[in-house]
């Protein structure tokens, strides 16, 4: 029974040899016999196989050697001991097995390409171009030499070269789904929308039940401005393919963008019995009711959104800005450190919660959670602007100073930079002449922004220029009629002007708009006590 199973195991493995001999000898005349390998080079490679198998490189590889040693003109000897030095990351005798595999057998590209491989590895990847170019030459058929050159070139940041390859082989297979689906990959990858269109409409053509391609066609069609043809790509995947969460998702986005609130509803309900566990439909079902001003059933869906589920943080942020857009701050924290609890490392949401930190007046948190942000994204330069902001606003104006240089020095058009400077610099009656020119600078670019307009009227009462800062602050004041800052602005410059009645009236309307507002109070304490 033993003698009967191994040589059973041994016509296998001879097969194996004969089966990977070069073409040439494939191709020997009938009357010549065929090679003959040696019963022990055969066993012991039979051996290098079982240990193979079981995951044993180690003792494969003495195997394979071994069998080599016996008979060293066997090609698949050679090729399992590149195998093995391979997955043990020794490229270099992988490489010199391959090398003697491609000697004895130079017809198996796959072997040229291994051998590329091993060269790519050891960094030396001008020769593995060398390599693919051969093969694509030489081998046009066989498909990996083309697209692990597109992708050398691509690894190169050599967009156009790698490009090209694949273009050239789909030129030579204009029915090959994969390459067309590369390039495609490729140009939208790379922000090339409009090229990968007529690539995704053939792919759709090909393969007319493949998800993916529809959604590129639709992203595509979308981000050149073409919503038209985006809308019928989206109503042709959802009749060809079925409908899916995200087809019904992207339907009721368009719906509510063409402010079709009613129609998107109906298909947000739909999958939302469909997919009852996906936190996007209620969502989403609670961004329609904000267009529809029902701010009942906002609450109601985005609740149920961050019930469903692991919503992602962009659900909470969408929530937290509504409710404090309508004036509940502190719920609206609430909600961030909920969303931060399940993304404590999550950028936009430490964001947001120095945000209200600051608007429910615990700046000097709201600073210590930025300076954390700033370390994580040192060039973010809205972290930058409102850590300068609470820097100010809590007496600490060189550390201002400092980041809005830094701010300018990156970007000299910014004009909110360059109001906050200004008004920073005002406040502290220094370089008034720079603050003057900053300021007109960033009112060049908006002019009918209320908030550069109240500071260019604050240095020019810095300045002692009072009938043209009272200009300014009316022009301000008829943008924002109801803001106390501004009133008190003007109830400063009427002051200076000997228009003291109406000085008073204008800091009493400030305290009737904020009456908590301590400059607008104290001023208005010192003028009673006179």
């Amino acid at each position: 029974m033993r003698k009967y199973s191994l040589y059973t195991l041994l016509f296998f493995f001879l097969g194996i040899f004969s089966g990977c001999t070069s073409r040439g000898i494939l191709e020997k005349p009938a009357e010549e016999k065929p090679k003959s390998y040696p019963t022990r080079a055969v066993q012991k490679f039979a051996y290098g196989e079982l240990y193979r198998q079981a995951g044993d490189y180690g003792r494969a590889l003495i195997e394979y050697e071994e069998a080599a040693a016996i008979d060293s003109t066997s090609p698949i000897i050679y090729e399992r001991i590149g195998e093995i030095y391979f997955a043990l990351n020794s490229m270099s005798r992988a490489r010199d097995a391959f090398m003697k595999t491609v000697a004895l057998n130079p017809d198996n590209p796959e072997l040229y390409d291994m051998i590329a491989l091993t060269y790519i590895i050891d960094r030396k990847a001008e020769e593995a171009e060398k390599i693919w170019k051969y093969l694509i030459e030489t081998y046009p058929e066989y498909e990996d030499a083309w697209y692990n050159l597109s992708d050398y070139y691509f690894a190169q940041n050599d967009t156009t070269k790698g490009l090209e390859i694949l273009e050239k082989f789909y030129h030579k297979n204009p029915e090959n789904a994969d390459v067309l689906a590369r390039i495609a990959d490729v140009l939208h990858q790379s922000g090339r929308y409009e090229s990968s269109i007529p690539y995704l409409v053939k792919l759709i053509e090909l393969v007319p039940d493949n998800h993916q391609f529809y959604q590129r066609l639709f992203t595509s069609y979308l981000a050149v401005g073409n919503v038209e043809e985006a809308y019928k790509t989206l109503q042709h995947w959802r009749n060809q393919v079925g409908v899916t969460p995200q087809t019904e998702l992207l339907y009721a986005d368009m719906l509510i963008r063409n402010e079709a609130w009613d129609q998107a509803l109906d298909i947000l309900y739909r999958g939302h019995s469909l997919w009852p566990d996906q936190w996007t439909f209620p969502h989403l079902i609670a961004i329609a009711y904000i267009q529809k001003e029902e701010p009942d059933s906002v609450r109601k869906y985005y609740n149920l959104a961050l019930s469903k589920g692991t919503p992602l943080p962009i659900a909470y942020q969408n929530y937290a800005f509504w409710l404090a857009d309508h004036g509940d701050i502190q719920t609206a924290m609430d909600v961030v450190l909920e969303g931060r609890d399940l993304y404590p490392q999550n950028e936009d949401l430490m964001y947001l919660e120095a945000l209200f930190l600051d608007e429910l007046d615990e700046s000097l948190k709201a600073i210590t959670l930025l300076e954390n942000l700033r370390t994580l994204q040192p060039e973010n330069e809205e972290v930058l602007k409102m850590l300068a902001a609470l820097y100010d606003k809590t007496g600490q104006p060189a550390r201002a100073e400092a980041l809005y240089q830094q701010l300018l020095d990156k970007n000299e058009e910014d004009p909110l930079v360059l109001n906050n400077y200004s008004y920073l610099l005002a406040v502290q009656n220094k370089e008034i002449d720079r603050a003057w020119m900053m300021i007109q600078k960033a009112l060049s670019m908006e002019p009918n922004n209320a908030a550069y307009l109240d500071t260019a009227a604050w240095v020019l009462y810095c300045l002692g220029r009072y009938s043209e800062a009272l200009d300014y602050i009316n022009r301000a004041l008829l943008i924002l009629p109801y803001d106390h800052e501004i009133l008190y602005h003007k109830a400063m410059i009427l002051l200076s002007m000997d228009q003291k009645d109406s000085a008073i009236e204008y800091l009493q309307k400030s305290l009737e708009n904020k009456p908590d507002y301590k400059p607008a109070f104290l001023q208005l304490e010192a003028i009673n006590h006179d």
